[in-house]
């Protein structure tokens, strides 16, 4: 809906997941105000001439009990399939498999000895146990520490600054110890020659839905909000924490009691009109994020390779990530056509100009023969995709939410929140949320 909205109780900001979160586990009395044409957030999903597209990979990998079994209440078990990862890195011409860390073996010769004998030096010359405040603080350090010098340069390195969009020198460790996988050096040795059956990573299998694309999973969430509680093509525009009152684009005033973000923290720092602090506005501007630009890609005729997501490291080419999601649902595209999207690292140029670029590397990947085949391209941007975890990241980060908390604001979610995080963390922190406005313990 998006008529009047009256004065209430407790106001969310955002009909992402964390948002449709908090209403769904709030007292129901919690309104909705949602920016765009449909709930969702970043989790929605578009279909062009019968290819559907997430916003890049949206793979759900659910791990909290109470999430889960919420999900599935709602949608069913029978509406997900449950999906083995198959994810590996193209480099030096060659597949590996996920993570590179533990999977150099194929790689050229030179290249492999150069990972094993650096892993060897980093973890033999450590100690076997190493606080985190003994640990090296920026990434690049981190990972040569943790790694070694060979796949620190064959890997790690230019491909998180391939994703990050900064040096890895920029980037403060301490972001990394859930995402970055850690092999012992066992494994590191079985990779490096062939003989590793473990499966690493958070991600090692998901769910996704049968059909509707990711975007399904928000309209069961808003479906069980009920739509008289969601006020869609409502974009906030300004807020004033002292009078307790939101105005919307379209000139509407909302009294509020209690408030719940879910929009960029800095963007929602820009909007307050009652007075903020000078120190809170310095950390505003010192929060940086990186915007992810991707092509969503219509092929004719299926893709060579078995992939959900596939990382590509080399600055040669302009992306860093390749997903094919009728890999995982062969449905998102029309009988004996694939989707895919394509991450580019190259956030300046012109896409249109670097696509003849990205169907070379489709062809070279061995995904298709032809750049024949490439039915459509369609260009997408991601504002603050990516929060860059930098040295001044989290003394700003924690006086913007201590203000904010002082002001009874509640700032969630990946965006609001502002941190990296998956599509169950923004449903946790929306349940988090909904427990502090009751008064209960978080």
């Amino acid at each position: 809906m998006s008529g009047p909205v009256g004065a209430t109780k407790t106001l969310i900001i955002g009909a992402g997941l964390a948002g449709l979160s908090c209403a769904l586990h709030g007292d129901g009395d919690a309104q909705i105000l949602e920016a765009g044409p449909r709930p969702g957030g970043k989790a929605i999903s578009e279909t062009l001439d019968g290819f559907t597209f997430d916003v890049t990979g949206h793979w759900l990998h659910l791990r909290d009990p109470g999430i889960e079994k919420l999900v599935l209440d709602l949608m069913g078990e029978d509406h997900f399939v449950m999906i083995d990862r198959i994810s590996r890195i193209w480099s030096s011409g060659v597949y590996t498999q996920y993570p590179f860390q533990a999977n150099v073996h194929g790689l050229p010769p030179k290249v492999v000895h150069e990972c094993l004998m650096g892993a060897i030096k980093a973890i033999t010359g450590r100690p076997e146990a190493v606080a985190l405040e003994d640990e090296p603080e920026n990434f690049a350090d981190w990972i040569r520490f943790y790694f070694g010098e060979g796949i620190a340069e064959h890997f790690m390195v230019p491909y998180n600054a391939k994703l990050w969009g900064v040096d890895a020198t920029e980037i403060t460790s301490r972001w990394c110890q859930r995402f970055v996988p850690r092999p012992k050096l066992e494994d590191i040795v079985a990779g490096a020659v062939g003989h590793t059956a473990i499966r690493m990573g958070y991600n090692a299998r998901f769910r996704y839905p049968r059909d509707g694309g990711i975007e399904s999973l928000p309209k069961a969430l808003a479906g069980a909000v009920g739509a008289e509680r969601i006020h869609l093509n409502q974009a906030v525009v300004s807020l004033d924490l002292d009078a307790r009152t939101v105005t919307t684009a379209s000139g509407q005033t909302v009294p509020y009691g209690q408030l719940v973000n879910t929009m960029a923290l800095p963007k929602l720092i820009d909007r307050i009109t009652s007075p903020v602090p000078q120190a809170v506005r310095d950390a505003r501007a010192l929060l940086r994020a990186t915007e992810t630009v991707y092509v969503n890609v219509a092929i004719e005729g299926p893709v060579g390779q078995p992939d959900h997501w596939i990382y590509v490291p080399e600055l040669e080419w302009p992306m860093y990530r390749v997903g094919v999601f009728t890999n995982a649902i062969p449905a998102m595209a029309p009988p004996g056509c694939a989707s895919l999207y394509v991450e580019l690292s190259d956030r300046d140029t012109p896409t249109e100009a670097l696509y003849p670029r990205i169907g070379e590397g489709l062809v070279a990947m061995g995904l298709i023969e032809s750049v024949a085949q490439v039915r459509a391209m369609h260009t997408r941007r991601i504002p603050n995709a990516y929060v860059i975890y930098d040295f001044n990241y989290h003394a700003a980060r924690q006086t913007i939410h201590d203000w904010l908390d002082a002001q009874g604001v509640q700032s969630i979610g990946r965006y609001g929140d502002w941190n990296y995080s998956s599509m169950e963390d923004a449903m946790i922190d929306g349940r988090r949320a909904a427990a502090r406005l009751q008064g209960q313990q978080a």
